[in-house]
């Protein structure tokens, strides 16, 4: 019998928090163990890419939105356990790198890049009342937490996706 720990996979990437008028930007997550989630904008690095440009690139690519001002707020990690595609379990380690992210709301984002493990249905403004566990991921939750308290949760968190239905 597999142990889940024998599935391991660690992930690292750089997030934003983006608010204004009590809505936070978010994408639809179409890929991963968020499928079917609001999650926040970001992702890994590209090779020699600082932090800086890897969130302006991943907001750029998953909100169309161009950042005009951000400001590193730490890092936070959390363990998630869930089912890929051929029904094995993952135990994947998400560490987060998150910024708060200023962009021009009265811009018209362009249209979402399309490639190949483009993780984005597009980006919207989700008023923060409509935020709950049901609908969103771990960062967002998170960012919720941020956004309400001034700070980023220090203890690691877990959580357990294997029986989650997406909503398509």
């Amino acid at each position: 019998m597999l142990d889940i720990n024998d599935n391991f996979y660690r992930h690292m990437g750089v997030y934003g928090i983006c608010v204004v008028d009590n809505c936070i930007l978010v994408i639809r997550k179409i890929l991963g163990p968020y499928t079917g989630k609001y999650d926040l904008p970001g992702g890994r690095l590209e090779k020699m890419e600082s932090l800086e440009q890897g969130i302006t690139r991943e907001f750029r690519e998953e909100t169309g939105h161009t950042v005009r001002k951000l400001k590193n707020i730490g890092v936070c990690d959390f363990s998630v356990i869930w089912t890929l595609q051929d029904n094995t379990v993952e135990n994947l380690h998400h560490i987060a790198i998150v910024y708060e992210v200023n962009v021009d709301s009265e811009e018209r984002p362009n249209t979402i890049e399309s490639f190949e493990g483009q993780d984005s249905n597009g980006a919207i403004w989700l008023p923060l009342d409509e935020v709950t566990s049901n609908n969103s991921s771990p960062l967002v939750l998170q960012a919720i937490e941020w956004i309400r308290t001034g700070t980023i949760p220090v203890a690691s968190g877990s959580f357990d996706y294997r029986n989650f239905k997406s909503v398509k």
